[in-house]
């Protein structure tokens, strides 16, 4: 195989400061407590928004993110079925699990956890400052699924807006009514 500088610089490499964040990428987006800025590098991975695309395209075997977490912001309970591994680049991290979100751990600046398949997770920016965390999840677009989310996610999340729609993506609500229509 020979790749030229040319071919690797257009197919392989995302460079920081070109690749945009995403907003609603998934359906807690607009819960207050669950704002981030995702960036999607390899593979769309379990996102719920349909428009995402992923810097570096193609079929890769693992998705890889840049997440942006506020201060005290984070993301709610839920689950994937493939593992995902969490690595804060710049400080503290808090990651929550269970089926109610009862265990926790803080993590260091470059510690890594790995989360087994199936289980409820979540996580929180506890530092004050932007934290930014890198995320990989297994297996191609394919085979991660969709997120199962908390029942109590659900619910909350009918409030502001967005659901689920016929396709398993985010669509825009205007009334709580057809919210809960759809999430019902």
């Amino acid at each position: 195989m020979d790749v030229s500088p040319e071919e690797m610089e257009a197919t392989r490499i995302a460079r920081w400061g070109k690749v945009e964040p995403y907003g609603e990428t998934f359906i807690e987006s607009r819960m207050p407590g669950f704002n981030k800025r995702l960036y999607k590098l390899i593979n769309r991975g379990v996102l719920e928004n349909k428009g995402v695309e992923p810097a570096i395209q193609g079929e890769h075997r693992f998705g890889v993110s840049l997440i942006e977490i506020p201060v005290g912001q984070g993301a709610n309970l839920h689950s994937h079925q493939t593992e995902e591994v969490f690595f804060p680049l710049n400080g503290k991290m808090i990651v929550i699990w269970g089926e109610r979100g009862e265990h926790q751990v803080e993590l260091n600046q470059w510690d890594c956890i790995s989360v087994p398949v199936g289980l409820m997770r979540g996580f929180r920016n506890p530092n004050d400052h932007t934290l930014v965390v890198y995320s990989v999840v297994g297996g191609t677009d394919a085979e991660v699924g969709r997120i199962t989310w908390h029942p109590e996610v659900i619910k909350a999340a009918a409030a502001t807006g967005l659901v689920f729609g016929e396709t398993g993506y985010l669509e825009p609500s205007t009334t709580s009514e057809s919210v809960a229509q759809k999430t019902n």
